[in-house]
């Protein structure tokens, strides 16, 4: 019986010894290694939606913050993910990632967030705008009044403060419309056949965007391509010209009949855009940064 109790209270005393050597390993050990933040953009285009993964040598939990304005630090275990929304900025974003290890010892570290090239680059030297004022390329016709104002509405795809064109027409004609006289002309002999513009509305509303080399298609034959806006204010629109169809004439022209699908593959030099094509529609509109990309 008295060597059980002696075993019993050796046991005792090694098992507490081993729990506070482990202890102290655990206090003594070191902070989390090799952090890194594992940034993924789930989309190419502003607003980007972007997957932060953190992971690190040692660590049982981290804290994230995404740098956004006001953000503060959320606590995650390991292999869980944050997903930000980061919005189209002049300047990059950090997310700090705090890693920490079970003995509460932190290792704090910044990663830097870099949006993606943007897949639609300018072709040519600027887009067409309105900040200098000046109208004397746009026109309207059928009851279509245009002038140049300050951005009335510096959110969604356009909340930069600038001048844009201001679209007024009165629903009187069925093809109320405006056009641009362009500085450089849309190129698509290449693989550039896409014309990107920002557009301005409040209901949602069909937008038909036509592109013409002169107005009798002697030159090159007009097409156009035809798009809906959601009506959420200002949104970017990507009109295709791999997916164009011929303008109507009346008769054809060049060899294509009205409404054939074909692509074009020359230059044109100025566009004219519909509101909804067809309908009487009176309304408020605004057009900004009219350009071509791939």
């Amino acid at each position: 019986m008295r060597l059980f109790s002696i075993a019993l209270i050796c046991f005792c005393f090694v098992s507490c010894n081993r729990e506070v050597e482990f202890d102290a390993i655990l206090l003594e050990g070191p902070a989390p290694s090799e952090v890194q933040a594992n940034i993924t953009f789930n989309n190419m285009e502003a607003p980007f939606s972007v997957s932060v993964n953190p992971t690190a040598l040692g660590a049982t939990a981290f804290e994230v913050n995404s740098g956004l304005q006001g953000a503060s630090f959320e606590l995650i275990g390991v292999q869980q993910e944050l997903i930000y929304e980061y919005p189209e900025s002049d300047e990059n974003f950090f997310v700090t990632i705090r890693a920490i290890a079970p003995n509460d010892k932190i290792t704090e570290q910044q990663f830097e967030v870099v949006p993606p090239a943007d897949p639609c680059e300018q072709i040519f030297g600027a887009p067409a705008t309105w900040d200098d004022g000046s109208i004397s390329f746009s026109f309207g016709f059928n009851g279509v009044d245009l002038q140049t104002v300050e951005n009335p509405d510096l959110s969604g795809a356009n909340p930069e403060v600038s001048n844009v064109l201001e679209i007024t027409q009165d629903g009187g004609g069925n093809f109320d419309g405006f056009g641009v006289q362009m500085n450089s002309p849309i190129d698509f002999s290449a693989d550039d056949k896409v014309v990107r513009l920002k557009f301005w509305a409040t209901s949602e509303i069909p937008i038909r965007l036509t592109v013409q080399q002169d107005p009798n298609n002697n030159t090159e034959r007009e097409a156009e391509v035809t798009l809906i806006h959601s009506g959420s204010g200002w949104e970017e629109l990507r009109f295709d010209f791999n997916n164009a169809i011929a303008g109507f004439t009346g008769s054809g022209a060049l060899g294509i009949p009205d409404g054939a699908s074909f692509i074009p593959t020359g230059q044109y030099i100025r566009f004219q855009m519909f509101i909804a094509p067809g309908d009487d529609v009176p309304g408020t509109f605004y057009l900004d940064d009219v350009g071509v990309c791939p």
